[in-house]
């Protein structure tokens, strides 16, 4: 869940703040890719120390670690709200090298031009008859579904039946 500016000013101390203002919308694209490269190091360092610093926190306040400071603490929250916003600021600077990265692999519409077109001039042009007759002319083409003559289906069968009924009978 995104947070407010208020929210964040009073979660983290002025340099994070700063760090994570540069991360808001439209200013990383104004960013060069040293100071995103920069960027990125620097909050990532800052998030691995406040998760370190909210497991110390919760384990303290479980009683499962001596305490670091004067008295133990009693919950993690804003150690983990901090660690929270420190990796949403880091997932936007990680999104924005995706998005120029890509942009670097896409091809060029000049490019996909060129391979279209010698794709076009390497096709051959489809060959045409020397003349405008058919040559040896139709052929009939037997229908494979046509009952063979004599076959029970055939239009011819039951009379063929009854007359070889009455040659039985007598």
């Amino acid at each position: 869940m995104s947070l407010s500016a208020k929210a964040l000013e009073r979660l983290l101390d002025k340099s994070e703040f700063g760090l994570v203002a540069r991360t808001r919308r439209g200013k990383l694209a104004d960013e060069k890719d040293q100071d995103l490269r920069d960027l990125s190091r620097t909050l990532r360092e800052r998030r691995d120390k406040a998760r370190t610093v909210a497991r110390q926190q919760r384990r303290e306040f479980r009683g499962k670690a001596a305490p670091q400071g004067t008295r133990p603490a009693t919950d993690n929250h804003g150690s983990k709200a901090k660690a929270d916003a420190l990796t949403v600021a880091l997932k936007r600077v990680g999104a924005e090298q995706t998005r120029r990265a890509e942009k670097l692999r896409a091809p060029s519409q000049r490019s996909i031009a060129r391979k279209a077109l010698a794709l076009k001039q390497r096709e051959q042009a489809p060959t045409r008859p020397a003349s405008r007759t058919a040559g040896k002319g139709m052929r009939s083409v037997e229908n494979p579904k046509a009952a063979k003559s004599g076959a029970l289906k055939d239009a011819g069968a039951r009379p063929a039946m009854m007359r070889s009924k009455i040659a039985r009978q007598s």
